[in-house]
């Protein structure tokens, strides 16, 4: 049986990605694709260890319903989404949207071509769409995007997606 998730479709990964630089330019590529998975599945970011300044938004995350099904293990479904994510990134680098050179070295880097309008905006034309959801999105990528990568208290440490006790600091 075929089950369509749109977090496991290469074009739609495009989409968020352009969603995602669109806000933040310049960023590590293993931080988009963190980002690119909470975009996927907002209900996730209930689970985000975050500061006590944030706890409005774990309650608010935890009220809403990811448009699809959740994931059974984030861990794995993150993993699986790592060769689409990486092909995306790609894709937008050689398109020359990201700036290829960049992404060799595990940069992120938007460059200054233009792209049309309906394709920078997060739109959820989604029955289930609402304002926890579009506060949940704001969150990922105003909030959630500005924070370290690596480190404690870092991306990595809060989300639990990607090993970070080795990480250089």
């Amino acid at each position: 049986m075929l089950i369509y998730h749109p977090a496991f479709d290469a074009y739609h990964c495009v989409h968020r990605m352009l969603v995602a630089t669109n806000t933040l330019s310049e960023l590590e590529l293993a931080k988009l694709r963190i980002l690119d998975y909470y975009l996927s599945f907002p209900a996730e970011v209930a689970h985000i260890q975050l500061p006590r300044e944030y706890m409005r938004i774990k309650k608010v995350a935890s009220s809403i319903k990811n448009e699809y099904r959740g994931p059974v293990n984030g861990r794995m479904a993150f993993r699986d989404m790592e060769l689409i994510q990486n092909s995306a990134a790609r894709l937008l680098a050689a398109s020359e949207v990201f700036d290829p050179k960049r992404l060799e070295s595990g940069i992120v880097l938007r460059t200054s071509k233009n792209l049309p309008d309906t394709l920078s905006e997060l739109k959820s034309n989604s029955p289930g769409s609402n304002e926890a959801h579009t506060e949940v999105l704001n969150f990922i990528l105003d909030k959630l995007g500005k924070m370290q990568l690596t480190g404690p208290g870092g991306i990595k440490q809060r989300t639990g997606l990607m090993e970070h006790r080795y990480d250089v600091i």
